[in-house]
């Protein structure tokens, strides 16, 4: 442990010295993608562009980490952040922000992250007189109980692009009969509300 902290310290005493005579130190600024446990991960979809001022690198699919084309000289400020984002997800800096200045350590390490996008669904109902119908969606196993006289619905947990759902009724109502229209199907990139529950006389 001390001999790790003795080679790090003359590393950056080394930095600092080149810097002090004039020297142009580099750091090349790389990154790390996470999840939420902190486990390195890839990043499963493609056109993800990261920026730091004026330089841009391409994270291709599958790939966990990224290293910028362009090196800093020490002292030089940098901010990484998402230029493009990749199709379906959203990624970001670990902690919200990758601020920082070359030279403060040894290397240029950012942790970024990136999660799928989730969107809701929702629709109509008409017929709805009585109370007890109850709708779930198979895919994930959340129910959700309507309320007699409801016009509109939005189910609780919203799903993420390329998952697929399907509702249907789990209990019926009092006397009544409901049916769900374009209750299946894959979601995609927006909000899906054009699901329809009918309910008539049993």
């Amino acid at each position: 442990m001390k001999a790790k902290y003795f080679l790090a310290a003359g590393a950056l005493g080394a930095v600092l010295a080149l810097a002090a005579c004039g020297g142009k130190a580099s750091f090349a600024i790389n990154g790390v993608f996470i999840n939420g446990a902190g486990a390195e991960v890839g990043v499963p979809n493609s056109g993800l562009v990261l920026q730091n001022g004026s330089d841009t690198v391409s994270v291709p699919a599958g790939a966990s980490r990224f290293t910028f084309p362009n090196t800093i000289d020490y002292g030089t400020e940098y901010n990484v952040t998402v230029k493009t984002q990749p199709a379906h997800m959203t990624c970001g800096p670990v902690g919200g922000s990758n601020i920082g200045s070359a030279g403060r350590t040894t290397a240029i390490n950012v942790l970024m992250s990136c999660s799928q996008n989730s969107y809701t669904l929702s629709g109509t109902i008409s017929g709805l007189t009585a109370d007890g119908l109850s709708i779930i969606n198979g895919s994930n196993g959340t129910g959700l109980t309507l309320v007699k006289d409801a016009t509109t619905f939005k189910y609780p947990e919203a799903i993420p692009v390329g998952v697929a759902y399907g509702l249907s009724v789990l209990t019926q109502p009092t006397g009544l009969r409901c049916t769900i229209a374009n209750g299946t199907d894959v979601m995609g990139d927006a909000d899906r509300a054009n699901i329809v529950i009918t309910c008539v006389p049993a």
